[in-house]
């Protein structure tokens, strides 16, 4: 394949193949190979990397160094999908990917860099019930309901609604939080209201209380506000 390329050597346009070679490159310490492309001219034979072959082989190399290092193992695949209760046909169809996609990859394959996204996206059980929402129609219905009855996906039923807060809590937090939440038999966001409702309400207090009203604002304010009762300030 050629095409013309303004070539530094012969300082003119020039017909260029493109070639490609086996290179290695080192990123955080460890070395990898990648099939790197190249413009050579045809007239000098110079060999240079043209604006978009930079780019690409910049990318081949990141990706030859994730498919290497950050994929994740059979092991990693098979406790993953265990969590949901899913046979490897079920789990590749929610989250997209094709019929024997899950056994290639839990017999060695590498997942390329969307479906790592996915994988790991799947990790989260609210963003794996998101999935399955979307995708559960792809499935039979023992499968929809062996999933169902998952641990992942009771617990990503437990914490519906409170997605922004989980990441911000540890393993154990959240153990906690729903061990307490099953004793009173509660839901996860009525024992995430008891523990932030008392906590909340005496910031508020504090803040009216040492707040300097005028005589002006203190008399549009509420009588609960504009003359707070030791009770109240000490809630």
């Amino acid at each position: 394949m050629s095409n013309r390329l303004p070539c530094s050597r012969c300082e003119a346009t020039r017909d260029m193949e493109i070639v490609e070679r086996v290179e290695q490159v080192t990123i955080k310490g460890r070395e990898v190979s990648f099939n790197a492309h190249y413009s050579r001219c045809l007239t000098c034979g110079d060999e240079f990397e043209a604006p978009g072959q930079l780019d690409a082989n910049l990318d081949a190399a990141r990706e030859a160094y994730a498919r290497l290092y950050e994929a994740p193992s059979p092991e990693a695949l098979i406790s993953l999908r265990a969590r949901y209760n899913a046979s490897q046909k079920a789990f590749g169809a929610i989250l997209g990917f094709g019929e024997l996609t899950m056994n290639g990859y839990e017999s060695g394959g590498t997942p390329d860099s969307t479906n790592r996204l996915l994988l790991k996206l799947a990790a989260d059980p609210l963003i794996f019930k998101a999935m399955y929402d979307i995708n559960s129609s792809r499935i039979g219905a023992i499968q929809r309901r062996r999933i169902e009855e998952s641990e992942g996906f009771q617990a990503a039923l437990r914490w519906s609604g409170l997605g922004g807060l989980l990441p911000f809590l540890t393993q154990v937090q959240q153990g906690k939080i729903e061990a307490c939440a099953e004793r009173y038999e509660r839901t996860i966001p009525e024992q995430v209201a008891v523990y932030i409702g008392p906590a909340s309400f005496r910031d508020y207090s504090g803040m009216y209380v040492e707040a300097r009203w005028s005589d002006a604002e203190t008399t549009s304010l509420p009588p609960a506000i504009a003359q707070p009762s030791p009770t109240q300030g000490a809630a």
